[in-house]
């Protein structure tokens, strides 16, 4: 079956000014204009589903690269989201699960680590695993099970909860990079969450050893983290609602207006991290079933949000990118205006591999 979609923007690089795309057999066909749609319409002799976005806007779907808590946002779809890493001992369904380990449990298993990525079923589906506790994680359980999941290849999702945790967590790392070489951490490729700032030391440890990291927002909905200082050092960032609801847009919008001037990004680095971030922060063993999403192209993946906007534009912190990249002439994707005082984007719909797995009851 065969879908057009007319009428709308399309955020693509491919074609920057596109307002129309194809979906077949689950991926995007084509992209372009309104009218070459049309043309390509009557020319192809099939009956094609046609569907009017009304002037909405489509991006590539968002990632939650951090849900800990699944019941805030049950229905991850209405938030324009088709995959969310979860942490449980129990994961839902169209999400990645990370085994949740805690304190104790990492600190007394001292040489099974498969005990330790291996979930309730038995078998070790994705190879990683999550440290959290709710008496944090302290610097022995740190230590050692970073050490053990490097030599095993396996990729830790480290999750420290209070300042202390973290530093633990870095000065773990840096010990696991002392001992067994940057080389064996990098091809690891673990993973931090974390609310709270970082210092100067501890954002040399992330660079240094291909560590990704997930900024998680306060539950204000501002960010702590200095999202632009990281991704000045070359360190992958990413998004993730943590333990709060899920607000994709509100995030990127948190990193346009951080506390700190300093720190504020791009919308398009938001987005970035909003997205392809996240899928490129995942585990070798899970990487190349999503290494095409986190984009709108031709022979990527239908995976998309269609979403209302109030206006749209390319937005640029504090004017500090070069006036050419916000120029229309520039061909960059527009994203919705996420100044304070704008309305909120509002999901109409989200499709996953070319099928439509939330509908707005407000858009017919």
């Amino acid at each position: 079956m065969s879908t057009l979609y007319v009428n709308g923007t399309i955020h693509s690089t491919s074609d920057p000014y596109a307002t129309a795309l194809l979906v077949e057999s689950g991926s995007v066909a084509w992209v372009g204009a309104d009218d070459t749609a049309e043309s390509m319409r009557g020319r192809s002799g099939e009956t094609w589903d046609v569907v009017d976005l009304e002037g909405a806007l489509v991006v590539p779907a968002f990632v939650d690269s951090l849900c800990l808590d699944v019941s805030s946002h049950a229905e991850p779809a209405r938030s324009g989201i088709f995959l969310s890493v979860t942490v449980g001992r129990e994961n839902p369904t169209e999400a990645i699960g990370y085994h949740l380990v805690d304190s104790d449990e990492a600190a007394g298993a001292a040489s099974d680590l498969a005990a330790l990525v291996t979930g309730t079923g038995g078998e070790r589906t994705a190879g990683l695993a999550a440290v959290v506790g709710p008496g944090g994680l302290d610097g022995g359980a740190a230590a050692h099970l970073t050490a053990q999941a490097t030599a095993a290849g396996v990729q830790l999702y480290l999750l420290p909860s209070e300042a202390e945790d973290f530093t633990a967590v870095i000065s773990a790392l840096r010990a696991t990079a002392q001992a067994q070489g940057t080389q064996a951490l990098g091809m690891a490729r673990h993973r931090i969450a974390w609310s709270g700032p970082v210092d100067e030391e501890s954002m040399g440890t992330l660079a240094e050893n291909s560590l990704s990291f997930t900024a998680v927002p306060h539950a204000d909905g501002t960010l702590a983290t200095p999202v632009a200082s990281l991704l000045s050092r070359a360190v992958p960032v990413s998004f993730g609602s943590g333990d709060g609801p899920a607000d994709p847009w509100g995030t990127l919008r948190a990193s346009l207006e951080h506390r700190e001037a300093e720190q504020r990004i791009s919308a398009r680095s938001g987005f970035t991290a909003a997205t392809r971030a996240g899928l490129r922060a995942l585990p070798h063993s899970l990487g190349a079933q999503y290494a095409a999403a986190g984009r709108i192209a031709p022979s990527s993946p239908a995976t998309f949000g269609i979403w209302a906007a109030e206006s749209l534009s390319v937005q640029a912190p504090d004017g500090r990118v070069a006036a050419w990249s916000t120029d229309t002439r520039a061909g960059t994707p527009l994203l919705p205006v996420l100044e304070e005082g704008t309305a909120a984007p509002q999901c109409l719909a989200t499709v996953v591999d070319g099928a439509e797995v939330y509908r707005s009851p407000d858009w017919t």
